[in-house]
């Protein structure tokens, strides 16, 4: 009686063990599924206080960043970073001088579009005194131009514009309006 008991619990096991084993083979599609879901969950977050940050490009300083709080979050070779509390960032030009500078309330640094997104309370000066103020500002760095959907007012020596729908250059020499809804001269004593 026990050799045909120790067979029988042989042909269990084995039986189990092939079940099992069927219930864990993944297909090629399963695997690769899998593999996705891992990859999404590898986010990693960094959180840093009172950053400095410079962006160099072949060896010259073309932006520096100073914010309270920066949290950078990379994923897949892809980063993004968000700054609060008061964002300050200055654009120098090729001899090293500071041509444009933006405050806002926050800001999202997408890094690999090179790009600033500003927002609350958003205003840029020029080292040719224009001004620009709105609630939201994409700045690309890569051909050193601004865009917003929203409400602007541009303010230079002279006179002020203001509309809906910018599209220009960083340093406002050149813009678009997609809107204009006022325009005025400044006279000498509102300067």
């Amino acid at each position: 009686m026990k050799p045909r008991r120790t067979l029988l619990l042989l042909l269990v096991f084995f039986a189990a063990a092939a079940i099992t084993s069927a219930c864990t083979d993944l297909s090629e599609y399963d695997r690769e599924r899998v593999r996705d879901a891992m990859a999404d969950s590898l986010l990693s977050v960094t959180e840093s206080r009172n950053i400095r940050m410079e962006l160099i490009e072949d060896g010259q300083r073309i932006v520096a960043v100073h914010s309270p709080f920066a949290a950078t979050y990379s994923r897949e070779g892809r980063s993004e970073t968000d700054l609060r509390d008061s964002v300050y960032v200055a654009v120098y030009d090729s001899t090293g001088a500071i041509e444009t500078e933006v405050t806002s309330r926050s800001a999202k640094y997408l890094g690999h579009q090179s790009e600033f997104h500003f927002s609350e309370e958003v205003v840029v000066h020029t080292r040719d005194k224009r001004r620009l103020y709105t609630d939201y500002l994409e700045w690309s760095q890569g051909d050193r131009s601004v865009y917003t959907p929203d409400f602007v007012i541009i303010v230079t020596e002279t006179d002020s514009i203001t509309g809906y729908g910018l599209t220009g250059s960083d340093d406002l020499v050149s813009y678009r309006l997609t809107e204009v809804t006022g325009e005025f001269e400044l006279e000498q004593n509102e300067r």
